[in-house]
């Protein structure tokens, strides 16, 4: 007998694109990532990436094997940094929105800058910026957030499904903002 989607009593909705114990997983590697365990949050976000890269999903899969390069950059680890960013942006060719792309660059270069690495920030921007075709740049926020933006935020991120929190959400400069955990854009 074949298993499926439809013998475990029907499909996911598409508001809930990741399951329980994938979403605990991610909410696992961000929590060591926070506590500086970068050795167990790398292994971690490795994991999950190639999990969304199985499942076609290279937004998520470029954004968290770029949280797996800057949990490497924080150890020093060089080899395993630039592996991981090379998967990254492998994926990220496949991601037609730039903007989002940026960002999730932005945010690695911005680590790398404050990490044993910091030598290979200007080098490695100079690279992403010619391997996609766009500047990494780190959200810096989209102007004066208001609380109708806060309050039009979801309970939850509709991709993964992890709890959103509107003081931890960083708005970009089109209004949007982007999960913490996945790197999918928010929708109310």
């Amino acid at each position: 007998m074949m298993g499926g989607p439809m013998r475990r009593g029907g499909r996911r909705s598409a508001g809930n694109r990741l399951g329980d114990v994938a979403r605990q997983r991610l909410m696992e590697a961000h929590q060591r990532y926070q506590d500086g365990q970068y050795a167990e949050a790398a292994e971690r976000f490795g994991r999950m990436a190639e999990v969304a890269r199985e499942r076609n999903m290279p937004q998520i899969a470029a954004h968290l094997s770029a949280k797996a390069a800057a949990s490497h950059a924080q150890l020093g680890d060089a080899g395993q940094m630039r592996s991981w960013l090379d998967r990254a942006v492998s994926d990220a060719r496949q991601v037609t929105d730039k903007d989002r792309t940026a960002r999730t660059f932005g945010t690695l270069v911005q680590v790398l800058r404050g990490s044993p690495l910091a030598g290979s920030a200007d080098e490695i921007e100079a690279e992403l910026r010619q391997q996609l075709g766009v500047t990494p740049k780190a959200s810096e926020g989209g102007g004066t957030v208001n609380r109708s933006m806060r309050r039009q935020l979801p309970q939850r991120c509709s991709a993964c499904g992890a709890p959103v929190s509107g003081a931890e959400v960083q708005f970009n400069e089109d209004g949007s903002a982007d999960c913490n955990f996945c790197g999918s854009i928010l929708t109310g």
